[in-house]
C-alpha cells in the first residue's frame, strides 16, 4: 500500500520511512540507468520490468535517440540494473545508453540522456559515471542535476573510485545523492555528514551480471550507487512525491552512521 505524499502534513515519520526502506519493492518507481546500456535478456534480469532500452550517438553533428540495438556496449549497465533489481525487485528500469563500449562517454550525449529520461518520467536517475574538468564540461551537468532537484527527480550518483574528496561531477553537486565505496561485507547504507560525497553502500567484491549472460565480480563506486537508488525507490514505492530534498534529509537519517572502518583501502 502506498501513501502518496500531497501536503507536509502527509510526510512520513523516521520509523515510518526505515519500514519502507526495508519493506519497499520499488513497485510504481521508475528508475532509469545512465549508463552503457543493459542487456535485457541477462538471465539475472529475466523477472525484471524493463520499459525502455534507448541509444543516444552524435550523427553528422546532431545527437540522435536510438531505439534498435541499443543493448549494452560494455557490460557496466547491465551489472548496475542486476543491482537495482535484487534490491528492488519491482521497480521499472529503463537504460539510456550513453556510455560506448571503451567505457567512455560525452557530456552533451549524456545531457541528453538524462534530459529524455525526465521527459518520460523516471523518478531515479542512477549515474554510475563522474566528469571531471573545464567549467564548460561541469556547467552543463550542473544545469540538468538543478533541472531534476526542481521537477522532484532524485540523483544518484557515483564518485571517484580513488578519492571522495576529489571533485567529480554530478556526486559533488549539493542536490545530489553522492554515493561512495564502502568496504564491508554488511548490505547496509552509511552516511556520513560535513561531505558532498554524503553517502557509500558495499561496492567491493560485488557479484553482478555482465555481458552474454556472465557473472562478475567487480569492486568500485558504480556498484555502491544503485544500492542506494534502490533504496530511494523502496521508498517512494510506499511514500509516492517525497521530493529530493526531504527524501535526502530522510535517508541520512535512516543511515548508518559512516565510520573510518569504511574507506577502502586503494
Amino acid at each position: 500500500m502506498s501513501h502518496r505524499i500531497s501536503d507536509r502534513s502527509a510526510f512520513p515519520t523516521l520509523a515510518q520511512v526505515r519500514e519502507a526502506s526495508e519493506s519497499g519493492t520499488g513497485r510504481g518507481v521508475k528508475v532509469a540507468v545512465i549508463d552503457s546500456g543493459i542487456e535485457a535478456n541477462h538471465p539475472r534480469l529475466a523477472n525484471a520490468s524493463i520499459i525502455d532500452l534507448v541509444a543516444f550517438e552524435e550523427r553528422h553533428g546532431v545527437v540522435e535517440v536510438v531505439e534498435e540495438n541499443a543493448d549494452d556496449s560494455f557490460g557496466h549497465g547491465t551489472a548496475v540494473a542486476d543491482i537495482i533489481h535484487r534490491n528492488a525487485p519491482e521497480a521499472e528500469i529503463g537504460s539510456f545508453r550513453v556510455i560506448d563500449a571503451r567505457s567512455v562517454s560525452r557530456t552533451h550525449l549524456i545531457c541528453a540522456g538524462v534530459r529524455e529520461a525526465m521527459r518520460r518520467g523516471y523518478h531515479i536517475l542512477n549515474c554510475s559515471f563522474g566528469c571531471r574538468g573545464m567549467a564548460k564540461f561541469i556547467l552543463p551537468h550542473k544545469e540538468w542535476s538543478d533541472e531534476a532537484w526542481l521537477k522532484g527527480v532524485h540523483v544518484v550518483a557515483a564518485c571517484s573510485n580513488t578519492d571522495n574528496d576529489e571533485a567529480e561531477w554530478p556526486s559533488h553537486f549539493a542536490p545530489v545523492f553522492g554515493v561512495d565505496l564502502a568496504e564491508t561485507e554488511e548490505e547496509k547504507i552509511y552516511y556520513r555528514p560535513e561531505h558532498l560525497v554524503s553517502f557509500s553502500a558495499r561496492g567491493e567484491n560485488v557479484e553482478v551480471a555482465w555481458l552474454n549472460g556472465g557473472i562478475q565480480r567487480q569492486t568500485g563506486t558504480s556498484f555502491a550507487a544503485p544500492k542506494i537508488s534502490a533504496h530511494i525507490a523502496r521508498i517512494l514505492s510506499v511514500y509516492p512525491g517525497i521530493p529530493p530534498s526531504m527524501m535526502y534529509a530522510l535517508v541520512s537519517s535512516i543511515a548508518e552512521p559512516w565510520h573510518p572502518g569504511l574507506s577502502p583501502d586503494w
